[in-house]
């Protein structure tokens, strides 16, 4: 201490500097390593996930292969070849026919070859053949040859995978030039007469999953044996030891592995040293070596600035010069500061005193300035009024044409879309201060309006508005909407918003309306289009009962309309009907695939209707015309539906369990009740009920039968069963449609 104390006060200024400087480079040095550690961790975790995705992806498309093979297993055509063990060749053609639809069809699967037991024919997706021509011609490998296979279609297993192999460039098999394919083989059990050979295209699967599985990947059984490398010179050839999911590999880098969702494979991926490790790791290294270089070049600038140029206590002392004169003799320098600190405080009040009332003087000057100016303003005569001294109004109009409208009126649309606009820019005119006004579609203005402030009440020039308006009433009506009144300073972009929302919420009706803002509407209760009309127009559809279809969905529109639908809410009820229809349609497995319906061009008609006939004749169009192409179109094969049809056909005029049902398709009850829901979104229950149904109104039709007996006819022998099972699928009791149908002959 007693040393510290006889330095120099130039010694202990640069020992201070320098300790100061050290001190902040060791804790910025520290937060940066630590950082950088940080980083490193995040890197080898993300490389960890990534690998995780990519092979969980992989693993989802090997799945996705293996489900086709189960789907094609569960065809008649090859359980009917698989009992046989040496089928016919009608046999062999339909197996092959199965076989394209459930294999032939992923793009993934390159090739399929299908052996039996007890023969030597062989389905394959470049067709059928015998073993032999097919080995001789169609398939060449340097790691398979023909009786390799032929041992394998003896062996008894019931999946086996086989290290991937190149094919010969002519070969079928073949996919791409240095392209691998992985061969697998399924058996339906251990000792079956048939053998389902694939040949999986490896590399496309790996980038079809991720790039990142192109470079150091590998497949591994779990009995250690390697079926894939993405590499052409593999740096593994046997399975790691270690079962950790990451580790660092002796060899540097690390190995991440991750066994398969069905415990088969075991896929494995060598992680070089992280490119943004290495980056990390050199951007350390480079702020070491800059954190060197600073702390030299600051101690030396340091020693420079306090021993030469920049001597702090020197210019202190120069600060008191004019005051009290500096002690004489050796009086150290700091001491004669430390007396003076008083005196340096109050002289630094005064000065910020004297600052504070030549602030307070300026402003009082600002101040008179202002008060002046607004004197000299108000003297000047016949002042215009300002902005401020009106309220503004936000209008919405749109144009709903009668049907026909534009057909009787001679000029085209744009021509009457301007003659529209004109007579409201006149209109609003003569009725406002100011009126700007701008259309936004053929059939859509908005105008933005003013009025002074002291006539907030527009109510007359909106009375006027509407008695113009009305007046085309012949072929148009409006759908008009009025904001609130807003200032010179009103948020005018928010409310145009609004006002364009609140348009959608007119009643659907063909007359002129006016909608204020605020709304305040109760939207709970949006359409009624209850599940039960929802499965009665999906079975309409399937069914191909056109004309019926286009009549339930007339009647839903109709009942909306009774209860004053709103315009957002009749587009989204148009758009549920729609999606019901199509899905009615994607349940019939049409072998062409869906129809061309033109489905898109409804979802955007749907806003541009304008009356109430439109919303029908656009629904019940659409609804139509798939009813029929679901009459005219031929049906995937179904076995079981068509049962299920041809039993209803066959029994729906007496009493029958589901058990008695399902007996008779050779099922269990709850095998059939899942399988028919998920292909139809239909209870099988209710299915049965509206077939009964649908037989009914056919009878109705005939004036002699009595509704008592209708019910019993169709295998409902309770009345009030009956009674309530009708109104719940057709919305009326037997007697109303009976009346109905003969009010319509």
């Amino acid at each position: 201490m007693k040393k510290w104390r006889n330095l120099s006060l130039n010694l202990k200024l640069m020992a201070c500097f320098l300790s100061a400087i050290f001190v902040l480079s060791a804790f910025h040095l520290g937060s940066y390593m630590r950082l950088l550690n940080t980083m490193t961790h995040e890197a080898e975790a993300s490389a960890n996930e990534r690998m995780t995705s990519a092979v969980t992806r992989l693993d989802e498309s090997l799945s996705h292969i293996r489900n086709s093979y189960f789907s094609l297993t569960y065809t008649p055509a090859f359980r009917t070849a698989s009992r046989s063990g040496d089928p016919s060749e009608y046999e062999l053609v339909d197996l092959y026919d199965k076989a394209e639809l459930y294999l032939g069809n992923n793009e993934n699967i390159s090739a399929f070859a299908i052996f039996f037991r007890n023969s030597n024919k062989v389905v394959t997706s470049s067709g059928n053949y015998l073993d032999t021509e097919f080995f001789s011609r169609y398939y060449t490998s340097t790691q398979y040859d023909a009786n390799f296979w032929r041992e394998e279609k003896l062996a008894a297993f019931a999946q086996r995978y086989y290290p991937a192999a190149a094919f010969s460039r002519n070969s079928p098999l073949s996919t791409r030039p240095g392209s691998d394919l992985l061969p697998v083989a399924f058996k339906p059990y251990w000792n079956s007469n048939i053998m389902v050979l694939l040949f999986l295209d490896i590399d496309a699967l790996c980038a079809e999953a991720d790039q990142y599985l192109t470079e150091d990947f590998y497949l591994f059984s779990t009995d250690g044996r390697m079926l894939y490398s993405a590499q052409e010179e593999p740096v593994l050839t046997a399975l790691p030891e270690r079962k950790d999911a990451l580790f660092e590999a002796p060899e540097g880098g690390y190995t991440a592995q991750r066994p398969s969702s069905h415990g088969d494979f075991i896929y494995l991926k060598q992680l070089p040293k992280n490119t943004v490790v290495g980056q990390i790791t050199n951007s350390l290294y480079f702020s070491l070596f800059t954190a060197a270089a600073a702390l030299i070049f600051g101690a030396a600038i340091a020693v420079v600035s306090v021993w030469r140029v920049l001597h702090p206590v020197q210019d202190i002392l120069q600060l008191f010069s004019s005051g009290d004169a500096p002690p004489s003799g050796k009086v150290d320098e700091l001491h004669y500061i430390q007396a003076n600190v008083e005196t340096m405080l109050r002289q630094r009040e005064q000065y910020v005193q004297q600052i504070s009332k030549k602030d307070a003087a300026l402003s009082g000057f600002l101040l008179q300035s202002q008060l002046k100016n607004i004197y000299v303003e108000l003297d000047v005569p016949d002042q215009i009024s300002s902005a401020e001294d009106l309220v503004f109004y936000i209008l919405y109009f749109r144009i709903h044409y009668r049907n026909g409208a534009l057909d009787i009126i001679t000029a085209e649309p744009p021509a009457v879309s301007h003659m529209l606009l004109e007579n409201l820019r006149q209109t609003l005119s003569l009725l406002f201060g100011t009126a700007l006004i701008f259309q936004l579609e053929p059939n859509q203005f908005v105008a933005k309006v003013s009025l002074p402030a002291a006539r907030q009440d527009i109510s007359d020039q909106m009375q006027y508005l509407l008695q113009r308006l009305d007046n085309e009433r012949e072929f148009a009506f409006f759908t008009v909407v009025q904001s609130g009144a807003l200032g010179a300073d009103g948020d005018f972009t928010a409310i145009y918003d609004q006002v364009l929302d609140a348009a959608q919420y007119a009643v659907v009706e063909d007359r002129t309306q006016l909608l204020h803002l605020p709304l305040g509407l109760d939207v709970v209760n949006t359409f009624f289009f209850p599940s039960e009309m929802e499965q009665q127009l999906r079975a309409l559809v399937c069914d191909g009962h056109s004309d019926e279809a286009a009549a339930l969905a007339e009647r839903i529109i109709a009942q909306n309309l009774s209860a004053g639908i709103r315009r957002i809410h009749m587009i989204l009820l148009g758009s549920a009907i729609a999606n019901v229809t199509l899905r009615a349609l994607s349940d019939l497995h049409l072998e062409g695939g869906l129809p061309n319906l033109n489905s898109g061009s409804v979802y955007n008609e749907l806003p541009q209707c304008d009356t109430a006939q439109d919303y029908r004749e656009l629904m019940s169009g659409f609804v139509r015309s798939a009813a029929l192409c679901a009459a005219a179109q031929p049906r995937a094969e179904e076995p079981i539906l068509e049962g299920v049809q041809a039993f209803l056909e066959k029994n729906y005029q007496r009493e029958f369990s589901m058990d008695e049902l399902a007996e008779a398709l050779h099922l269990s009850k709850s095998y059939l009740s899942t399988y028919y829901k998920s292909k139809t979104g239909a209870n099988l229950s209710d299915r049965i009920q509206f077939f009964r149904i649908q037989k009914a109104v056919e009878l109705l039709a005939d004036p002699k039968l009595r509704i008592g007996d209708i019910g019993a006819l169709v295998g409902i022998n309770n009345v009030n069963t009956f009674l309530r099972q009708f109104k719940k699928y057709t919305g009326m009791t037997p007697r109303e449609y009976r009346l109905r149908k003969l009010s319509m002959q």
